[in-house]
Order: C-alpha cells, then structure tokens, then sequence
C-alpha cells in the first residue's frame, strides 16, 4: 500500500507563499504552516513541484494561487497586482544625442538670425 503525504503551505494575506510535502518539512516548520491536503503519489509527495499547476509565482513575481475557504483558488489576471513597466531611463548616447541636437537647433537659429 503506498504512503499517504500530507500536503503543507505558507500564506502571506492569503496567498500561497511557499508549499511542500511533510517529507521535507521539519516539526517547526510544519507547526507555522498550514495543511491544505492529502493523499498518495507524486503531487503530495513532491508538492513543490507538482501540486500547483501553475507553480507559486508568474514570470513577474506575483503569487498564482490564494488559500481560501479551504480551497486552493487560481488567482486570475485581473485580481494580480498591476505590472508597472520600468520608466525608460536615457542612456549616456541618449543624453549626447539630445545635446547635439541642442547645438545643431542653436547654429541653425543664429544663422538664419544673420541673414
């Protein structure tokens, strides 16, 4: 007959944190988490990377799954936090560019000033 696992999680605000089985969880880490599930096979044995379809967090950090009311829920696009797209910041050449361009406006005023 094969082993029963238990499967155990973290949660920060309701989201799941961190997952594993009760084979690689110590007395005190079992005693801070919580145990969502049971049962036999690779998905509760090796929780970590086979309980979670999606695995804890998407490609931009934010946690995929929240532990309420019992159940494992999928958390959807829209309930993720917004990705806020780093502000383009001017390389060196940019900034030479822009003062080139400074120049040439400046020269090309100060000769049409001339004629």
């Amino acid at each position: 007959m094969e082993n029963e696992y238990k499967v155990y999680v973290s949660l920060q605000d309701g989201y799941i944190t961190s997952i594993n089985s009760e084979i690689f969880l110590s007395e005190e880490e079992i005693d801070t988490m919580t145990e969502i599930d049971k049962g036999q096979g690779d998905k509760y044995a090796h929780a970590q990377s086979k309980y979670l379809e999606k695995g804890l967090v998407d490609e931009h950090g934010r946690y995929n799954y929240r532990f309420l009311e019992g159940k494992v829920v999928e958390v959807s696009e829209a309930d993720k936090p917004t990705i806020e797209e780093p502000k383009a910041v001017p390389t060196e050449q940019d900034k030479i560019n822009a003062q080139l361009m400074l120049q040439i406006a400046k020269l090309k005023a100060e000769l049409k000033a001339v004629k």
